[in-house]
């Protein structure tokens, strides 16, 4: 049987993908991001590819890692803004 053909369109895809790493983030730091939405919509609005998607969540994982975040959290905006800033400039 050939394969189904895909029709998400590249958009919806990054927001799929935004979506899973960010609850991924959630489920393995047993933590709740209060702001998940606000956050995916800031990465999708201004990247354009999973590869800097990817490398700005990783940078949030990393963040929340590193300062030990427990519980529901709140990513600050102005720090995923300086993220995608880090990767677009």
């Amino acid at each position: 049987m050939p394969p189904k053909a895909n029709n998400v369109s590249p958009l919806e895809d990054l927001q799929d993908q935004v979506m899973s790493q960010l609850r991924m983030i959630e489920v393995s730091h047993d933590i709740t991001i209060v702001n998940l939405v606000n956050v995916a919509k800031i990465i999708i609005q201004n990247l354009s590819t999973k590869s800097e998607a990817l490398t700005v969540c990783t940078a949030i994982n990393t963040w929340i890692a590193v300062n030990g975040l427990q519980g529901s959290i709140v990513v600050p905006e102005p720090l995923v803004r300086k993220y995608i800033k880090k990767i677009v400039s």
